[in-house]
C-alpha cells in the first residue's frame, strides 16, 4: 500500500456505498418509492455533525432496512467493490435527488477520507 492509498473502514465504505447509489441511481429510490423518506434521512444525517461514522452508518442502514432492494444494491457494490461513480443514462434524473436533499451527499462526503 502506498503514502496515496486510503484506507477506509467497514463504516466508511457502507456510507460511500449509499452516497454512490444516491448519486448514480436516483431511479431506485423513486422505484421504490424511497424519495420522500429521504427527507427524514437527510434530517437526521444533518443533525449528526458531532457523531462517529459508526452511529451515521447506523442510522442509514436502519433506514435502509425498510427499502431492501437499495440496501442490496449497496451490499453489491461493497462485494464487487465497485466503489467508482457511474454516470447514469437518465439527464433528467440525475441531478433530480441531489438538488433537492443537497445537503445529505455534502454531509455524507464530509466523512469519507480523502482519496
Amino acid at each position: 500500500m502506498t503514502n496515496e492509498e486510503v484506507v477506509m473502514t467497514k463504516d466508511e465504505k457502507f456510507i460511500n456505498g449509499f452516497l454512490q447509489v444516491f448519486e448514480n441511481k436516483p431511479e431506485l429510490f423513486e422505484l421504490w418509492n424511497a424519495v420522500e423518506a429521504l427527507d427524514d434521512l437527510d434530517k437526521a444525517i444533518s443533525k449528526m455533525a458531532d457523531k462517529s461514522n459508526q452511529e451515521v452508518a447506523v442510522v442509514i442502514s436502519d433506514w435502509c432496512k425498510k427499502y431492501p432492494k437499495i440496501t442490496d444494491e449497496i451490499r453489491n457494490l461493497l462485494k464487487d467493490r465497485k466503489l467508482k461513480p457511474e454516470a447514469t443514462k437518465k439527464e433528467a434524473q440525475e441531478p433530480k435527488l441531489s438538488n433537492r436533499y443537497p445537503e445529505l451527499p455534502e454531509n455524507l462526503k464530509k466523512r469519507l477520507p480523502n482519496s
